[in-house]
Protein backbone atom coordinates (compact mmCIF):
# COMPACT_ATOMS: atom_id res chain seq x y z
CA UNK A 1 0.00 0.00 0.00
CA UNK A 2 1.49 3.04 -0.74
CA UNK A 3 1.40 6.42 0.97
CA UNK A 4 -0.30 9.58 -0.39
CA UNK A 5 2.30 11.98 0.10
CA UNK A 6 4.70 9.82 -1.93
CA UNK A 7 1.88 9.23 -4.66
CA UNK A 8 2.23 13.14 -4.20
CA UNK A 9 5.67 13.94 -3.94
CA UNK A 10 6.56 11.32 -7.53
CA UNK A 11 3.68 13.77 -8.95
CA UNK A 12 5.26 16.20 -8.47
CA UNK A 13 9.30 15.02 -9.59
CA UNK A 14 7.73 13.99 -12.52
CA UNK A 15 6.08 17.13 -13.42
CA UNK A 16 8.26 19.25 -14.60
CA UNK A 17 6.83 22.59 -13.67
CA UNK A 18 9.74 25.25 -14.64
CA UNK A 19 9.24 23.48 -17.84
CA UNK A 20 5.90 23.38 -18.46
CA UNK A 21 5.27 27.16 -17.74
CA UNK A 22 8.03 28.23 -19.55
CA UNK A 23 6.49 26.22 -22.70
CA UNK A 24 3.01 27.71 -22.03
CA UNK A 25 4.83 31.23 -21.70
CA UNK A 26 6.75 30.44 -25.02
CA UNK A 27 3.26 29.10 -26.83
CA UNK A 28 1.30 32.20 -25.64
CA UNK A 29 3.94 34.29 -27.08
CA UNK A 30 4.00 32.42 -30.46
CA UNK A 31 0.36 32.71 -30.14
CA UNK A 32 0.19 36.93 -29.80
CA UNK A 33 2.81 37.38 -32.82
CA UNK A 34 0.75 35.27 -34.80
CA UNK A 35 -2.34 37.63 -34.40
CA UNK A 36 -0.25 40.67 -34.75
CA UNK A 37 1.23 38.92 -37.69
CA UNK A 38 -2.18 38.49 -38.84
CA UNK A 39 -3.43 41.39 -37.98
CA UNK A 40 -1.19 43.60 -39.94
CA UNK A 41 -1.73 41.22 -43.01
CA UNK A 42 -5.20 41.56 -42.97
CA UNK A 43 -6.59 44.52 -41.29
CA UNK A 44 -3.91 47.70 -41.83
CA UNK A 45 -6.37 49.73 -39.93
CA UNK A 46 -6.21 48.10 -36.66
CA UNK A 47 -2.73 47.49 -36.87
CA UNK A 48 -1.83 51.23 -37.49
CA UNK A 49 -4.44 51.93 -34.08
CA UNK A 50 -2.55 49.67 -32.37
CA UNK A 51 0.83 50.78 -33.13
CA UNK A 52 -0.52 54.39 -31.89
CA UNK A 53 -1.45 53.24 -28.81
CA UNK A 54 1.34 51.64 -28.14
CA UNK A 55 3.21 54.51 -28.87
CA UNK A 56 0.64 57.05 -26.70
CA UNK A 57 0.86 54.23 -23.66
CA UNK A 58 4.65 54.30 -24.26
CA UNK A 59 5.05 58.34 -23.79
CA UNK A 60 2.62 58.38 -20.63
CA UNK A 61 4.37 55.13 -18.75
CA UNK A 62 7.78 56.54 -19.53
CA UNK A 63 6.78 60.19 -18.33
CA UNK A 64 4.38 59.47 -15.71
CA UNK A 65 3.81 55.79 -14.93
CA UNK A 66 7.55 54.61 -14.12
CA UNK A 67 8.55 57.36 -12.26
CA UNK A 68 5.65 56.96 -10.03
CA UNK A 69 6.23 53.06 -9.97
CA UNK A 70 9.68 53.64 -9.68
CA UNK A 71 9.68 56.40 -6.21
CA UNK A 72 6.37 54.01 -4.45
CA UNK A 73 9.21 51.18 -4.92
CA UNK A 74 12.10 53.18 -3.17
CA UNK A 75 9.16 53.79 -0.08
CA UNK A 76 8.39 50.13 0.42
CA UNK A 77 11.52 48.46 -0.08
CA UNK A 78 13.00 50.84 2.95
CA UNK A 79 10.08 48.89 4.94
CA UNK A 80 11.14 45.60 4.07
CA UNK A 81 9.37 44.51 0.84
CA UNK A 82 10.41 43.19 -2.40
CA UNK A 83 9.66 45.11 -5.59
CA UNK A 84 10.02 44.74 -8.96
CA UNK A 85 9.31 47.71 -11.92
CA UNK A 86 8.68 45.14 -14.88
CA UNK A 87 8.10 46.57 -18.55
CA UNK A 88 6.45 44.30 -21.18
CA UNK A 89 7.98 43.48 -24.04
CA UNK A 90 6.22 43.41 -27.26
CA UNK A 91 5.04 39.91 -26.69
CA UNK A 92 4.02 40.06 -23.44
CA UNK A 93 0.46 41.76 -22.54
CA UNK A 94 -1.63 41.80 -20.28
CA UNK A 95 -4.40 41.15 -22.64
CA UNK A 96 -4.94 40.60 -26.50
CA UNK A 97 -6.07 44.17 -27.42
CA UNK A 98 -3.51 45.77 -25.33
CA UNK A 99 -0.31 47.60 -25.76
CA UNK A 100 2.47 46.23 -23.73
CA UNK A 101 2.28 47.43 -19.97
CA UNK A 102 3.96 47.92 -16.76
CA UNK A 103 3.87 45.96 -13.44
CA UNK A 104 4.74 46.89 -10.36
CA UNK A 105 5.16 43.29 -8.65
CA UNK A 106 5.70 43.48 -4.94
CA UNK A 107 5.90 40.57 -2.07
CA UNK A 108 7.00 40.34 1.52
CA UNK A 109 9.35 37.68 0.30
CA UNK A 110 12.45 37.94 -1.09
CA UNK A 111 12.41 37.68 -5.19
CA UNK A 112 15.28 35.84 -5.52
CA UNK A 113 15.92 31.99 -5.44
CA UNK A 114 19.23 30.54 -3.29
CA UNK A 115 20.94 30.94 -6.44
CA UNK A 116 20.24 34.73 -7.09
CA UNK A 117 18.02 34.18 -10.08
CA UNK A 118 15.10 35.99 -9.75
CA UNK A 119 11.28 35.07 -9.34
CA UNK A 120 8.81 37.03 -9.69
CA UNK A 121 6.04 37.51 -7.39
CA UNK A 122 2.40 36.62 -8.24
CA UNK A 123 1.22 39.98 -7.12
CA UNK A 124 1.46 43.08 -9.28
CA UNK A 125 -0.90 45.39 -10.78
CA UNK A 126 0.12 46.54 -13.88
CA UNK A 127 -1.13 49.60 -16.33
CA UNK A 128 -1.33 49.36 -19.96
CA UNK A 129 -2.63 50.74 -22.91
CA UNK A 130 -6.80 50.06 -24.22
CA UNK A 131 -6.77 49.61 -28.00
CA UNK A 132 -10.34 49.31 -27.92
CA UNK A 133 -11.00 52.20 -25.40
CA UNK A 134 -7.60 54.88 -26.51
CA UNK A 135 -7.52 54.79 -22.79
CA UNK A 136 -4.89 53.30 -19.98
CA UNK A 137 -6.42 50.53 -18.21
CA UNK A 138 -5.20 48.47 -15.12
CA UNK A 139 -5.17 44.67 -13.67
CA UNK A 140 -4.30 43.80 -10.33
CA UNK A 141 -3.43 40.32 -9.51
CA UNK A 142 -3.10 38.90 -5.44
CA UNK A 143 -3.39 35.56 -5.78
CA UNK A 144 0.04 34.87 -3.72
CA UNK A 145 -1.82 35.67 -0.81
CA UNK A 146 -5.50 35.55 -1.70
CA UNK A 147 -6.46 31.94 -2.56
CA UNK A 148 -8.77 31.50 -5.37
CA UNK A 149 -8.36 35.37 -6.34
CA UNK A 150 -8.99 36.30 -9.58
CA UNK A 151 -7.46 39.46 -11.62
CA UNK A 152 -9.44 42.76 -10.91
CA UNK A 153 -9.29 45.51 -13.05
CA UNK A 154 -9.93 49.03 -11.99
CA UNK A 155 -11.88 51.71 -13.99
CA UNK A 156 -9.92 52.91 -17.47
CA UNK A 157 -8.85 55.92 -17.62
CA UNK A 158 -8.38 58.31 -19.64
CA UNK A 159 -4.95 59.52 -20.41
CA UNK A 160 -5.30 63.55 -19.35
CA UNK A 161 -6.17 61.66 -15.95
CA UNK A 162 -3.27 59.29 -16.03
CA UNK A 163 -0.98 61.65 -13.18
CA UNK A 164 1.44 60.53 -11.04
CA UNK A 165 -1.34 61.34 -7.76
CA UNK A 166 -3.79 58.43 -10.02
CA UNK A 167 -1.04 55.97 -10.19
CA UNK A 168 -0.19 56.66 -6.61
CA UNK A 169 -3.42 55.81 -5.42
CA UNK A 170 -3.30 52.96 -7.45
CA UNK A 171 -0.91 51.52 -6.29
CA UNK A 172 -1.23 52.44 -2.33
CA UNK A 173 -4.50 50.80 -2.95
CA UNK A 174 -2.99 47.89 -4.11
CA UNK A 175 -0.35 47.69 -1.40
CA UNK A 176 -3.61 48.17 1.31
CA UNK A 177 -4.69 45.09 -0.23
CA UNK A 178 -1.34 43.48 -0.12
CA UNK A 179 -1.16 44.08 3.53
CA UNK A 180 -4.43 43.30 4.36
CA UNK A 181 -4.18 39.61 2.77
CA UNK A 182 -0.58 39.37 4.56
CA UNK A 183 -2.02 40.25 8.03
CA UNK A 184 -5.09 37.95 7.41
CA UNK A 185 -2.63 35.17 6.97
CA UNK A 186 -0.15 36.42 9.86
CA UNK A 187 -2.72 36.01 12.37
CA UNK A 188 -4.33 32.65 11.29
Amino acid sequence: MSDARDDHDTHEEAWPFEEVLKAGREGAREQLRRFLDYVAENDPALAATIAAETARFDTVSHTVIEPTMREVANEVTQRGWHVSVVRDDDLDRMAVFATPGIRFYCSGTSSRTGTGAPVWPSCFVGFYGSVRNSAVGTLVELPQVAEGAVPSSEPLLQYPEVTSETVRTVLIAFLEDLGRELSVIERA
